[in-house]
């Protein structure tokens, strides 16, 4: 009876449910659907997914672009499908996000060391199914079946690996305690050839830098005691719980699913046996290994990850389309590989351990509520995710942090309390009312307008000044009277406070170390001085040479490095001499490097404009302002490099105007523009502490020139991980990207009355920015402005018709380190090849990845109309010859000369070998020669570099949709796929020699 009770209800559901999908009032006569899954499982999606809230998971009629809600749609089996992440349990969860979310938070468990923790996920639909009902079973069952068309499990093959193992040990790894163990020579004869012989190392498995568990070629013994020390991470107690064991094992023997496959059909299997065996023999090992700080993180910040969610395979794992990819672990069983990988992202790249505010933190301020009434101060940032670490009813604050108590306390306050542990194993100050911190700032004449890229006119009149601020309450900093600064220029060589042009002061990591430019008159170049903040030991780093080309060498903005070692600074010395810009015919510069004492000059980037005012992201990459030019376009956007000078990369704001291809009727327009970031400059721009970048937009005048004096403009804040920027635009789903603060004055437009330049964050949330209440006056003063309400707070007061621009607080970090290029992600490659004239460039789809480089709206992309092209043609962008230099066409200078081009293969793939070093354009060309899409700006190739741009289409939705949006516009194709880690280099030409292109 209590069957056929149960066979009624899903017989009536899904009637129900019909009528509801054909928009009727009551139940239908439609017959059972054919398939198991439009029999058995469509009603329930449709009842409790799509009717019972109000069409929450499913597409709305009328909308440009298809978009759902949580970007699932129910509404038919290909769309549910799409997101194949919700329909299977992915790393220690034990039930597929599908149900996690059905039955709301506190439901369901998840094993964890040892225990059985809540999850603890909500969703804004509530509660829909209760654990124990008939549809929570029926979905159960068809998930556990792999979630098919017709209801049964597919068979699950071993899989062969493809591409080359990796010879690739990471930096600072000892080999000699692992060659030590009475374990390895075990492991050499017996467990290395079995990783081999299952092909685990391969270049699209295991052999990816990126894999969770990587492993080398293991070709010497450093290579396989690395290997010995990845395996023995993956070792559990018990041992047959071990990952090593458990996910390659077949699953109808007991295995946890594996992406390649069956790997060992059975416990039985002899290579299954002879792991185990070595296994049981080495044990497990400890992550914490007595480090008690890393201790409470694997007992109370890792279970926080897991119970809310943020290692579901969409949102935060290795797959995922963001940057924070977390290790998931496997149910029962968490790895010390992937505690230490989540334990080194997490604190290293997205925590602001500089800070003791938790807020202040990207990982942090992206899971709490943005505009929190009962917060006073700023918390959150938008995240797709939502506030994930809110507790209902509880203010997200330090202040109201009881002394921790691991079974009480909140998501938040656990990770407040470990942000605390850390900071007082660096020994740092606490930031509580009373203490202070030094603020770096300069002091000059009002009215004075150069812009950013004039910084060849002499702004005299100037000294660099530090003050001492206190903090108050909430961690702010008090206003001070500039009375009490005092100037860091007194034991300058040849600067002389009052008298010189003093720009853009930068603070070392120690706290103690600054660094700026200075020149004592116009006729001197400007120079890279360091001074300790006490004022002792000033010194000039980059020292004076002659005039080239009629022209001063000028060395200015420089930024520390994050590890304190390095200067990175904007350069108008060049191979061949100063040369002028392309479309101002100003001065012309490129970043370059030096030690802290000012040796082993290197050269970052080559380009026929200017870089200017590079910048340190968290993660180790630089950020800076690149002047872009060619026929018809001119633009100053953010780019970033990284620090072995690969992966010369568009950041933010690369297109006032931007071609799109779908207008969400399907019917392309390659003629049609939209706004972009919809203006023409991008300066001033910051990685703020959590993560947002802070910039400056301004509008520029059709010659080239600043519509704002004095590099001033609108002050806004860009949130990377949101995807790219459209204004206006309001579809549904569409995220703003960029949020302009004080826009109804502080406008970047021709005329604006206020101004702000140089943003940096403040320990409380607040911007630390110059603000000019008179564009007319250039009149600067020091604020903090509040993103949260916009209300600005004078911290410098006293100034005597002074002007006070370009600060910088004196805020003290761990070291951190750079970042290097890896192999085998996207634009992944390698640095510091033997050939440093030359570089290879990979494009594993050369059409696909010219969408990427023309046009950035997630407004779909033209990738149809690209792959009529049939070879890439290279081009070298002449620099402006010695002496005058004037507009040749359409009001820009333009010396573009081939060098070479080189066949794509049949899916869009190509590979060559190009000159590094020098400004190159691309182009796609058809088989008559005819140009079908050109880049409008200039590209590098380091030295040596070796790099993969891009992906293929089949995988762009999954590595790249998330933030640019999908290849069809529409938001339902965006997805994730196990195949974007270690795929999304192939090709036909991945393995194939380069072209040569070029001399």
């Amino acid at each position: 009876m209590q069957l056929m009770e149960r066979r009624a209800v899903l017989l009536v559901g899904f009637l129900c449910a019909a009528a509801l999908a054909a928009g009727l009032g009551a139940c239908s006569d439609s017959p059972p659907g054919r398939t198991y899954f439009q029999r058995n499982i469509e009603p329930i999606l449709l009842q409790k997914c799509a009717g019972n809230t109000s069409g929450c998971h499913s597409t709305n009629a009328g909308d440009n672009f298809k978009f759902a809600a949580g970007n699932f749609d129910v509404t038919s089996f290909e769309n549910v499908q799409k997101r194949r992440d919700l329909l299977a349990p992915f790393g220690a969860y034990p039930y597929a996000p599908l149900l996690i979310k059905a039955v709301g938070p506190k439901q369901l468990k998840f094993q964890y060391n040892g225990k059985f923790l809540t999850i603890d996920v909500q969703h804004s639909g509530g509660a829909i199914l209760e654990p124990g009902a008939d549809a929570f079973y029926t979905l159960q069952t068809w998930i556990d079946n792999g979630a098919t068309e017709n209801g049964l499990k597919p068979a699950t093959p071993a899989q062969v690996g493809a591409g080359t193992c990796s010879t690739a040990v990471p930096s600072g790894f000892d080999p000699s305690a692992f060659m030590a163990n009475a374990n390895f020579a075990a492991f050499r004869t017996n467990i290395q050839p079995i990783l081999t012989s299952h092909s685990c190392n391969a270049g699209n498995c295991h052999g990816a830098p990126q894999s969770d568990f990587y492993i080398t070629c293991g070709m010497d013994d450093t290579q396989l005691a690395f290997n010995f020390s990845q395996a023995w991470a993956f070792v559990n107690n018990p041992v047959p719980d071990s990952q090593i064991l458990r996910v390659p094992l077949a699953v109808a023997a007991g295995g946890r699913g594996h992406t390649g496959g069956d790997q060992f059909v059975s416990v039985d299997d002899d290579s299954y046996k002879a792991i185990q065996t070595w296994a049981t023999a080495v044990g497990k090992l400890d992550f914490a290994a007595g480090d008690t700080v890393k201790q409470f993180f694997a007992d109370n910040v890792e279970p926080i990850l897991l119970s809310r969610g943020c290692s579901f395979q969409a949102c935060h794992s290795p797959a995922a389309a963001n940057d924070f990819k977390l290790r998931s672990g496997t149910q029962g069983f968490f790895s010390a590989v992937a505690l230490e990988k989540n334990y080194d992202l997490l604190r290293n790249d997205f925590m602001a351990l500089e800070y003791a505010d938790a807020r202040r933190s990207r990982a942090v301020a992206k899971t709490l509520l943005p505009d929190d009434p009962r917060v006073t101060t700023v918390a959150g940032i938008a995240h797709r995710g939502g506030p994930v670490l809110e507790t209902q009813g509880v203010v997200s604050d330090p202040a109201t942090c009881p002394a921790f108590d691991p079974a009480t306390a909140t998501p938040f306050c656990t990770v407040q309390e470990w942000l605390r542990l850390e900071r007082a194993a660096l020994a740092v100050s606490s930031q509580d009312p009373g203490q202070t911190m030094n603020l770096v700032y300069v002091d000059r004449p009002t009215g004075q307008g150069a812009g950013r890229l004039e910084f060849d006119t002499f702004q005299g009149g100037a000294d660099l000044r530090v003050i001492a601020l206190t903090f108050g309450a909430n961690r702010q900093l008090q206003s001070a009277d500039v009375g009490g600064s005092t100037s860091l220029l007194g034991g300058c060589p040849g600067i002389t406070a009052g008298t010189a042009d003093v720009q853009a002061p930068d603070v070392a990591n120690d706290g103690t170390r600054v660094a700026f430019a200075a020149r004592n008159s116009a006729g001197e170049p400007l120079g890279i001085f360091t001074v300790n903040i006490d004022g002792s030991a000033c010194t000039r780093v980059t020292p004076a040479v002659a005039d080239s080309n009629g022209l001063h060498v000028h060395n200015f903005d420089p930024a520390w490095s994050p590890d304190g070692m390095s200067l990175v600074f904007a350069s108008t010395r060049g191979a061949g001499g100063a040369t002028r810009s392309r479309k101002r015919f100003l001065p012309q510069s490129d970043l370059w490097r030096v030690d802290a004492n000012g040796g082993n000059a290197e050269q970052m980037t080559f380009l026929s404009n200017s870089e200017i005012s590079p910048q340190f992201m968290r993660e180790g990459r630089v950020t800076m302002t690149t002047e872009k030019a060619s026929d018809g376009f001119y633009q100053l956007s953010g780019r970033r490099i990284n620090w072995d000078r690969t992966d010369y990369h568009p950041l933010l704001a690369q297109r006032a105007q931007s071609l799109y291809a779908f207008d969400g009727s399907g019917v392309e327009d390659m003629s049609a523009v939209k706004p972009s970031i919809d203006y023409a400059s991008a300066t001033d721009i910051r990685e703020g502490a959590n993560g947002d970048f802070l910039l400056i937009l301004s509008d520029i005048n059709g010659d080239g020139t600043p519509a704002i004096a004095g590099g001033g403009g609108a002050l806004a804040i860009f949130n990377r991980s949101i995807g790219p920027f459209e204004a206006k635009r309001a579809d549904p789903g569409y995220l703003q990207s960029v949020r302009i603060l004080d826009a109804g004055a502080a406008t970047g437009r021709t005329g604006a009355g206020s101004g702000y330049r140089a943003p940096s964050t403040m320990p409380d949330g607040t911007i630390l920015v110059a603000y000019a209440s008179s564009m007319a006056q250039l009149n600067w003063e020091i604020v903090s402005i509040s993103p949260r309400d916009q209300t600005r707070r004078a911290l410098l007061t006293g100034g005597g018709g002074r002007a006070h621009v370009d600060a910088i607080l004196a805020v003290k970090y761990p070291a951190r380190t750079l970042y290097l290029n890896r192999r085998q992600l996207v634009f992944g490659g390698s640095g510091n090849d033997s050939d440093a004239g030359h570089g290879v460039l990979h494009m594993p789809d050369a059409p696909m990845v010219f969408t990427m480089l023309t046009g950035n709206l997630r407004r779909g992309r033209p990738v149809d109309q690209f792959r009529k092209a049939s070879q890439l043609v290279v081009y070298t962008e002449g620099e402006c010859p010695a002496g005058p230099c004037a507009a040749n066409t359409n009001g820009i200078f333009q010396s573009r000369a081939e060098i070479g081009r080189a066949n794509l293969a049949s899916d869009g793939s190509v590979k060559v070998r190009l000159p590094s070093g020098k400004g190159l354009v691309f182009e796609l060309q058809d088989s008559g020669g005819h140009a079908i899409v050109t880049m409008g700006e200039e590209h590098q190739i380091g030295p040596g570099e070796r790099i993969s741009m891009g992906v293929s289409e089949k995988l762009f939705d999954a590595v790249c949709g998330g933030c640019h949006g999908s290849v069809s516009g529409d938001e339902l194709d965006v997805a994730v796929t196990p195949d974007a880690l270690t795929g999304a280099s192939a090709s036909l030409s991945a393995g194939s020699d380069p072209t040569s292109v070029g001399p």
